[in-house]
């Protein structure tokens, strides 16, 4: 094929702007914010070891388990109460 017999056209399909006789000039972009105020709840910290999390799990089922315990003892006294009545 010769180069010189090819032809081309653009074509284009979509949503662009109308022609208008005065240039686009888009709204400048907002002013550049401040970095965020670091502070003790927003500073990253180590993470627990595994001992700690051992820890803090029993901590958690000791407070749960006296927790039901006194559950408990209160149904046991309010059963009594109602006996007694």
């Amino acid at each position: 094929m010769n180069r010189e017999n090819r032809k081309f056209e653009n074509i284009y399909i979509g949503w662009g702007h109308k022609y208008s006789p005065e240039n686009f000039n888009p709204p400048l972009p907002p002013p550049i914010q401040q970095e965020y105020p670091s502070g003790p709840e927003v500073m990253e910290i180590s993470d627990p070891t595994v001992e700690e999390e051992q820890a803090l799990k029993a901590a958690q089922e000791q407070a749960l388990a006296s927790a039901e315990e006194e559950e408990e003892e209160e149904e046991e006294e309010e059963e009594d109460e109602d006996l007694d009545d």
